[in-house]
């Protein structure tokens, strides 16, 4: 009889204990379906915030559909949550946090900024950009929420697999079906993205270079401080032999907007694009110690070009698109240079002639994949704690440049890691 009695106690116990977990794993998924709902809701005024700014009319009509589809997707989930009897969330999840990464590392006081001022001050800064390069960085981000929803509906599907609850066919089904829409979405922005890129780079490019010849037009004739930076594209001859014409185009734009994109971030100028490198220059000036201001920002340029190119570029066109893993090399120097236009018309082509342009070259070419180099002149300029991320470059009997104040043999460091 004991015995019995025990056994029906026990019993009990367990079911107890499976209607406990039954009714936490639902309270689990109703959690993620309102996470999932919370992105939605997000996804709407993002998406109709687009169809009234992107000047693409052909993504406008894809966004319309995009957005009815939208709209059915957040009835279903609000559906699906009211069928257990709780509420549906009206909160809109922050989608860039969520899903978009950015390759500039956060200074303190941006750190220190509270969410919304950091939302504030993003939109400040897309005020000031071209629009044709706002509208490229809405497209990544479009097509890295739209992926993240993607795998937010796989993730809610393979829990409501995982447990039993009413109607569960049905409601797998209506998921199965929104992740199915959202599969649609990712695979047009993978395939229109390219073309769209590429109709954009034209104007983009015209802007960025006109903006440093703008710079130097005030100073034709003169010699100035400047810090040369030359970015190239590592194994870009291979490419040219082994990729079809239309891949090799859109990797040398990809590669060319990026790089632009930093060094116009932190303040300076491209001058030019030289087939597979990109030259840009930072202005600075020469102080009572010889020591050329703005290195520092031009040794963050570089770094910043290489992290662009291997967590932007790389996750996104190696990736998805299965293009070529790309790698940057960069060289670096500071000099007097002359400012020379080739023609009396104020639109005629200004470049920049000196001994810290063919060196700063040079130290490019000598440089491996993904580091960054640096002239002698850029590594006195630099602060002690970051003179200390670089090691001096042993140079071989083929370097013939030479330290006018000294006449010894120009040094070369490279960055550590």
């Amino acid at each position: 009889m004991r015995y019995i009695i025990s056994e029906l106690l026990i019993s009990k116990i367990e079911n107890n204990n499976d209607k406990k977990n039954r009714v936490q794993s639902k309270l689990i998924l109703v959690k993620e379906l309102n996470e999932v709902l919370s992105i939605e809701n997000a996804a709407t005024l993002r998406i109709a915030s687009r169809i009234d700014k992107t000047p693409i009319r052909g993504l406008k009509q894809v966004l319309r559909r995009h957005l009815k589809v939208t709209n059915i997707q957040k009835i279903r989930l609000r559906d699906i949550i009211s069928q257990f009897g709780e509420k549906p969330t009206d909160t809109k999840a922050n989608l860039l946090s969520l899903f978009v990464t950015t390759n500039i590392t956060p200074t303190q006081s941006e750190i220190n900024l509270s969410e919304k001022s950091k939302i504030e001050e993003q939109k400040k800064d897309l005020k000031h950009s071209l629009p044709e390069d706002y509208e490229i960085i809405q497209l990544r981000q479009d097509f890295a929420i739209n992926h993240g929803e993607l795998r937010a509906y796989e993730s809610l599907i393979e829990n409501m697999q995982k447990i039993d609850i009413p109607n569960k066919q049905k409601n797998l089904s209506l998921l199965e079906k929104s992740m199915k829409e959202e599969e649609l979405m990712v695979y047009w922005y993978k395939t229109h993205t390219p073309l769209i890129l590429d109709n954009l780079w034209p104007k983009v490019i015209h802007s960025t270079v006109r903006r440093g010849q703008n710079f130097l037009l005030s100073h034709v004739g003169t010699k100035i401080p400047i810090i040369i930076i030359y970015a190239d594209l590592v194994g870009s001859t291979k490419m040219s032999m082994t990729l079809p014409i239309d891949n090799l185009v859109s990797i040398v734009r990809i590669f060319d907007y990026h790089i632009s994109n930093v060094v116009d971030t932190l303040g300076g100028y491209v001058l030019k694009y030289a087939g597979d490198a990109v030259i840009s220059f930072f202005p600075s000036h020469i102080d009572n110690q010889n020591k050329y201001s703005a290195s520092d920002t031009a040794i963050e340029s570089g770094k910043l070009m290489i992290k662009s190119i291997q967590e932007e570029v790389n996750s996104f066109m190696h990736k998805i698109y299965k293009f070529p893993e790309l790698s940057v090399k960069i060289g670096i120097d500071a000099g007097e240079n002359a400012i020379v236009q080739f023609g009396y018309d104020q639109r005629s082509p200004i470049d920049i002639l000196g001994y810290g342009m063919n060196v700063a070259s040079k130290i490019m070419s000598i440089t491996d994949a993904n580091k960054v180099s640096i002239g002698e002149n850029v590594y006195k300029s630099l602060n002690p704690e970051v003179q200390n991320e670089f090691h001096e470059l042993t140079i071989t009997d083929r370097w013939k440049y030479v330290n006018y104040g000294t006449d010894r043999p120009y040094k070369i460091y490279t960055l550590n890691t």
